[in-house]
């Protein structure tokens, strides 16, 4: 090995380890998609009654503040 701290170099490829090597991990269920056709059951349901764009809260209010001509600009000019 040439590098200046052979300690910190990698081991030959004949004697890495699984993890050194890009083996995957053995652990279940890691990667897997789920395919189930029960996964999607219900969800129409939930969206169902929902607006694509809601209103907002104080939308009503700045309509009415910010309208011309309405009693709240006739108290603002007396």
């Amino acid at each position: 090995m040439s590098a200046p701290n052979q300690g910190r170099q990698s081991p030959d490829p004949e004697r890495q380890t699984g993890a050194q090597q890009g083996d995957h991990p053995s652990q279940p269920g890691s990667g897997k998609l789920d395919n189930s056709q029960s996964k999607d059951e219900g969800k129409d349901d939930q969206t169902s009654g929902l607006q694509s764009n809601p209103k907002h809260i104080l939308e009503d209010h700045a309509e009415t503040k910010t309208a011309k001509g309405t009693s709240a600009d006739a108290a603002k000019t007396s």
